[in-house]
């Protein structure tokens, strides 16, 4: 079915706006490394080494700002790593709101397997936050906030940063008439979920674990858990199901969105471009269709190369034209 024909816009769409705030609270020099094999135990010659400001914000803003979207960035930094990302978001430009920390930031190793194109990435936990750093953290954001801004609130949260951070941002921008996306996992989606926040963005295993629903549950009973999210309050929830497809339920219905196939150099970061092209769109006040559209074909041509997040003159256009929608009917009535 197309999707140029189907009449679903959620509601309270953002208007289109020329900044988005992403947060992310704990980022990280990515440190790729591609090896032919991955063996554990043995001895390995990286083939290609590169080194960037990396975690999921720096994706999600790198892409919307290939996307020709502004972008202020808000996390914490520390160490060594705060000139490389300083001089990335000046590159970009990022206008750069992250709170100087005194521990450092996190460093990510990511190992690229040529021979299979799977990623291995070891997150370390991040810095240590203390009270007054997280402080400064949120009465910078909250000073910024003004009515109709799009916040994007994705990754893991550094010790010391209380895991309800995302739902207390939800909160704070819907009373100010923000909208805010999360994407998360464990504790801090399960509490930003109760603060419905206006999309919510995870893939199958994060969503059914947040809800207590076994691994390999069907999907009528995630499109279900979906549908209960709605009705609490969210505009938007997305749940990407691996390579193939994703679904997305709105308040008018729930769409199967079929994926483009293509070779996966290195997947790592695809959900995160994802985020950001669909934004990108949101905030150009794109439809939802086309929305979805760009959304999934830059996950796709983040997995076809080797570095994270759309980079310059990369091509969309291909695989949007090859991405499929079924919508079925809203459910309603759901606990």
């Amino acid at each position: 079915m197309s999707g140029a024909n189907v009449p679903v816009t959620p509601s309270a769409w953002p208007r289109p706006l020329p900044t988005v705030r992403v947060v992310g609270p704990n980022p990280a020099m990515d440190r790729l490394q591609v090896v032919d094999t991955l063996k554990p135990g043995a001895v390995h010659r990286a083939t290609e080494v590169a080194a960037r400001a990396g975690g999921k914000s720096f994706i999600v803003a790198r892409t919307l700002r290939r996307r020709g979207v502004g972008v202020a960035m808000y996390g914490f930094l520390g160490g060594v790593i705060v000139d490389l990302a300083a001089a990335e978001c000046r590159a970009l430009g990022i206008d750069d709101r992250h709170t100087r920390v005194k521990e450092s930031t996190r460093i990510t190793p990511v190992i690229v397997e040529a021979s299979t194109g799977r990623s291995t990435v070891i997150n370390e936990p991040g810095p240590r936050i203390e009270p007054a750093e997280d402080a400064v953290f949120r009465e910078s954001l909250v000073a910024d906030l003004c009515a109709g801004d799009v916040i994007v609130c994705t990754g893991s949260l550094p010790p010391g940063v209380d895991t309800g951070l995302y739902a207390t941002i939800a909160r704070e921008a819907a009373a100010r008439g923000a909208y805010v996306g999360v994407d998360a996992s464990g504790d801090s989606l399960r509490l930003a979920l109760e603060a419905a926040p206006w999309l919510v963005k995870c893939n199958r295993a994060e969503f059914t674990t947040v809800h207590g629903l076994a691994a390999d549950a069907d999907d009528a009973e995630v499109v279900a858990a979906m549908s209960a999210q709605v009705e609490r309050g969210s505009t938007l929830v997305i749940v990407t199901m691996g390579a193939a497809s994703f679904l997305a339920a709105t308040h008018d219905g729930i769409w199967r969105v079929g994926v483009p196939v293509t070779e996966v150099v290195n997947a790592t970061g695809s959900g995160d471009t994802f985020l950001g092209c669909f934004v990108a769109a949101v905030a150009r006040g794109d439809g939802f269709a086309d929305a979805l559209r760009d959304a999934t074909a830059g996950g796709v041509v983040n997995a076809g190369q080797l570095e994270a997040g759309l980079q310059p003159h990369a091509e969309l256009e291909p695989f949007r034209s090859q991405v499929t929608f079924a919508v079925e009917p809203a459910v309603v009535g759901v606990p």
